[in-house]
């Protein structure tokens, strides 16, 4: 029963941790989950979760057992699920979820509120824990900030890429019901930025243009492109030649659904005849030389072939034609 193959792939998956709701649904009796409680190989967190003897000890797998502890819909919320996206100015410290119903476990290692309203449209999975995504998190920061301070927090995340105007609008749309604690304030935030509203540069633009800059790569920032209609805003353009530069934030990729409609763009931009590179956040901080050396490649390749190719650093992917 220790070396239950689906039981320890669902522990890796998780910190190191399991319930014992889970094991049951991994189609374990109830003999079957004392004897894995009982064994020398798992000790209790709470009555309900498990955690693997040896799992390192860190935050994540603490955050991960409170989740899991609430049980049913329950959510990483507020300023600990702002900090989760890696929001400056937000901590996890003290754990707080959501939930529309009762938790299953009343726990204690995290406060819970109660709340009518958590479509599974605005919830995700980031490092693998139930949390609230950006759009919802900017409505209950203005529920439990000041408003200065919600504003700073909800532009932070806009500037990282974890929401859009058009996604703070789609949510307003469905959440838009008188009495919701903080739809009014996030509408008083929105209402004069629109759409097309620049957040304060960020220092990940700062340092793409700094860097390509030095590699004699002159970049614009943030500029309306597109064909003979507008396409959309880019992070980066080219002073001269139809070559552009966007940065993807990884988080948002990995756990948003906006990269179809990313994906549309940029689709348009290369058949507006723009060479289109995609890199990662990541990429920006953790390998800079590696990925400047990639957009000079691209730069010369579009210069040889005429523009309008794609290439997609994050997926080792290249695709391209030549107009």
């Amino acid at each position: 029963m220790n070396d239950w193959p689906e039981l320890l792939a669902l522990a890796e998956r998780q910190y190191g941790l399991v319930t014992r709701e889970q094991i049951r649904r991994l189609g374990g009796s109830q003999a079957a989950v004392l004897r894995v409680a009982r064994s020398s190989q798992w000790e209790p967190v709470t009555k309900q979760v498990l955690r693997r003897r040896g799992s390192p000890r860190t935050v994540d797998q603490m955050v991960m057992a409170a989740v899991l502890d609430a049980g049913g819909d329950a959510t990483l919320a507020y300023l600990p699920g702002a900090a989760w996206w890696g929001v400056a100015g937000c901590v996890l410290d003290p754990l707080v979820l959501c939930t529309t119903k009762k938790a299953r476990t009343r726990t204690g290692l995290a406060t819970t509120h109660e709340v009518r309203w958590l479509p599974d449209r605005w919830v995700t999975e980031l490092r693998g824990v139930r949390v609230a995504r950006p759009e919802l998190l900017a409505m209950q920061l203005h529920a439990i900030c000041r408003p200065e301070r919600a504003e700073v927090l909800v532009d932070r995340m806009w500037s990282r890429r974890l929401l859009s105007g058009p996604s703070i609008a789609q949510f307003i749309d469905e959440a838009g019901a008188s009495g919701r604690n903080g739809i009014t304030g996030l509408r008083a935030y929105f209402q004069p930025r629109g759409l097309k509203y620049i957040p304060p540069a960020s220092g990940l633009e700062g340092r793409v243009k700094g860097l390509l800059g030095d590699a004699g790569i002159p970049m614009r920032p943030q500029v309306d492109s597109g064909g003979e209609r507008w396409t959309g805003r880019v992070d980066f353009r080219h002073v001269d030649l139809p070559f552009i530069v966007e940065v993807q934030s990884e988080a948002h990729h990995a756990a948003l659904v906006d990269q179809v409609a990313d994906a549309v763009r940029i689709d348009q931009l290369v058949a507006d005849g723009f060479s289109v590179v995609e890199i990662s956040d990541d990429e920006v901080w953790l390998t800079a030389r590696e990925t400047v050396r990639h957009v000079e490649d691209c730069l010369r390749e579009s210069i040889a072939n005429g523009f309008a190719l794609h290439f997609n650093r994050r997926t080792d992917w290249f695709a391209g034609q030549n107009l």
